[in-house]
């Protein structure tokens, strides 16, 4: 089965690359575990995280506001498209296992994290941490929209590069 399209335009001016008109950086895979690792053996894992988190969770919620005005997506489609974007620009094959808008709840599976991946099954614990702040900001989103209160979290229950088949992710609301 072919992977879906991503549209990708270069301004032949600028050499900018968009797609449906948000600027974007095409980067290596290795860049991004190597830029992780990198940090982590520098401020430590913990400090990382939490700020990864915070960034993550911020430009999801930017990126589904945008999406959701260009396409006319409700609350729930657009959350699904952007994990879907996710999955089409590299990241894993990003899948919701579980969810209830009402509650502000979701399971999420990744499969083939390209963090995991690139740590190998052999790190002994989870580094796709990446992955929580956006899928938080992205349920926030759905929350924003459909006028709901409440602030999820997500957390990492599972990593491959741990030794679990794939990695997974609990969004909860607090």
């Amino acid at each position: 089965m072919a992977a879906p399209e991503v549209p990708i335009e270069v301004d032949p001016q600028t050499g900018i690359w968009t797609t449906n008109g948000l600027p974007m950086m095409y980067l290596p895979r290795h860049f991004m575990v190597n830029m992780q690792q990198t940090i982590e053996a520098a401020m430590g894992v913990a400090a990382y995280r939490a700020i990864l988190y915070k960034s993550c969770h911020l430009s999801a919620l930017q990126w589904c506001r945008a999406e959701a005005k260009t396409h006319g997506l409700g609350p729930e489609e657009t959350f699904r498209h952007y994990l879907r974007r996710m999955s089409q620009r590299g990241h894993g094959q990003v899948e919701i296992a579980a969810l209830d808008v009402t509650a502000g709840q979701a399971e999420i599976v990744v499969r083939n994290s390209a963090y995991a991946l690139g740590y190998g099954p052999g790190a002994g614990r989870r580094v796709c941490y990446v992955f929580e702040g956006s899928f938080a900001g992205g349920m926030a989103y759905v929350l924003e929209a459909e006028g709901r209160p409440g602030e999820p979290a997500c957390q990492e229950i599972a990593c491959f590069a741990e030794g679990a088949p794939e990695c997974r992710f609990e969004v909860r609301c607090g």
